[in-house]
C-alpha cells in the first residue's frame, strides 16, 4: 500500500514539474518588455518619419546600410524631418535619445544643425552663427542626449543652409533609439565662472580684465574695454583642461555685452581654435547663449577662448564682456 501510494505521489510530482516547465516556455515565448520606445535603422527607408522641409532622402554610405541624408539648396533654407508618431515618455525615467552621425557643416554664418524634441533643442552640432567648418571627419560618430521624464513630442532634426557650394549642411543620421528605464546621472558641472571672486582659472591678454559693474545685474565680469589708441585681438583664455569623454547633452551657457560702433569688430567663442558663435558688425547688445557642445564630445582635451576684435580704432572702437561661464554634461 505504502509503495502504490509512494508511486502516485511520484506521479503527481512529475505531472506538477511537467506543468511548469509547460508554463516557463510558454512565458519565455511571450515577447519580452522593451526599454526601446522608438528606433530605425534607414533600411526600409523614411516611412517612420514626417519631412517638414526640402528633399530628405536615405543614402550610403551609412553606419551600417542606409542613412537619413539632409538635402541642400541653391539659396538660403532651413530643412526638417520629424518621426511621424508623437513619442509619449508618460511614466517613463532615464530616457535617452542616440543615434550614429555624420557631418561636414561650413563654417558659414546661417549654417546650422540641431537636434530637437518636441522644441526643446537636446543637440547643436553647428550653431547658425559659427565662422569654422565643423566635421566628422567623414566617420560615423555616437551620439545621445537625456530626454525629459514625462516629456511628449518628435524627434526632429533641423538643418539650415545658405546655398549648396560654400554655405551647405551635409548631415547623415542613422540607428535612431529612443530608449527608457535605464540609468542617468545628474549633471555634472565642469566649469562654473562667475568672476565674483577671481579669474585665477583664466589667462587674459590686454585690455581683458576683470571688471567691477560690467557684469550681470552690475556685478564683476571679465571685460575687454576700448582701447582707446590702437587695434588689438585679445584673447580670455580658460586654463585647464576640458574633458569630454564619456560625457552627453553638454551644455555651455554665458553672459555676454558687444558694442561696436562700425563694422569692424568683432566678439566670438572658440573652442578648440574653432569658431562656433560670434557677433561681428556695428552693434550693442547684451545677452544670453545656450549651446550644446554635440560636435565636440566624447573628445578629452578640449579648449575654451573668448575673443575680442577691434580692426580700427579710430572709427568707434570696441568692447566685450563676458560673465557667468557655465559647461555642465551628463556622465
Amino acid at each position: 500500500m505504502k509503495r502504490i501510494i509512494f508511486l502516485a505521489s511520484i506521479a503527481t510530482l512529475l505531472a506538477s514539474c511537467t506543468a511548469l516547465i509547460e508554463k516557463d516556455a510558454f512565458l519565455d515565448s511571450l515577447p519580452r518588455p522593451s526599454n526601446v520606445v522608438f528606433s530605425d535603422d534607414f533600411e526600409s527607408g523614411l516611412g517612420k518619419w514626417n519631412i517638414g522641409n526640402g528633399s530628405w532622402i536615405t543614402s550610403t554610405p551609412g553606419s551600417g546600410g542606409l542613412a537619413m541624408q539632409s538635402p541642400t539648396s541653391t539659396g538660403i533654407a532651413t530643412f526638417s524631418i520629424a518621426t511621424a508618431s508623437i513619442i509619449d515618455l508618460a511614466g517613463k525615467t532615464g530616457c535617452i535619445l542616440e543615434y550614429d552621425t555624420r557631418y561636414l557643416l561650413k563654417g558659414v554664418s546661417g549654417v546650422s544643425a540641431n537636434v530637437l524634441f518636441g522644441t526643446q533643442k537636446v543637440g547643436t552640432l553647428k550653431d547658425t552663427t559659427g565662422l569654422s567648418d565643423i566635421s566628422s571627419a567623414t566617420a560615423f560618430v555616437h551620439r545621445k542626449a537625456a530626454l525629459p521624464t514625462n516629456g511628449s513630442g518628435r524627434v526632429s532634426f533641423v538643418t539650415t543652409v545658405t546655398n549648396d557650394t560654400t554655405g551647405y549642411a551635409d548631415l547623415r543620421v542613422d540607428n535612431v533609439v529612443v530608449s527608457c528605464n535605464g540609468t542617468t546621472s545628474a549633471a555634472t558641472t565642469l566649469v562654473d565662472e562667475n568672476f565674483e571672486v577671481s579669474a585665477a582659472n583664466w589667462s587674459l591678454q590686454s585690455p581683458w580684465a576683470l571688471n567691477a559693474g560690467s557684469g550681470v545685474g552690475g556685478s564683476t565680469s571679465l571685460n575687454a574695454p576700448w582701447n582707446g589708441g590702437a587695434t588689438f585681438t585679445s584673447f580670455a583664455t580658460y586654463s585647464p583642461t576640458i574633458n569630454l569623454t564619456n560625457r552627453s547633452g553638454c551644455l555651455l551657457t554665458y553672459y555676454y555685452g558687444y558694442n561696436s560702433n562700425d563694422g569692424a569688430g568683432s566678439m566670438s567663442l572658440e573652442w578648440n581654435s574653432k569658431t562656433i558663435w560670434a557677433k561681428t558688425a556695428g552693434a550693442t547688445i547684451t545677452g544670453n547663449v545656450d549651446i550644446y557642445l554635440t560636435a565636440f564630445e566624447d573628445t578629452a582635451t578640449n579648449s575654451l577662448q573668448f575673443r575680442c576684435l577691434d580692426a580700427n580704432w579710430l572709427t568707434g572702437g570696441v568692447q566685450c564682456t563676458i560673465d557667468q561661464v557655465k559647461l555642465t554634461c551628463q556622465q
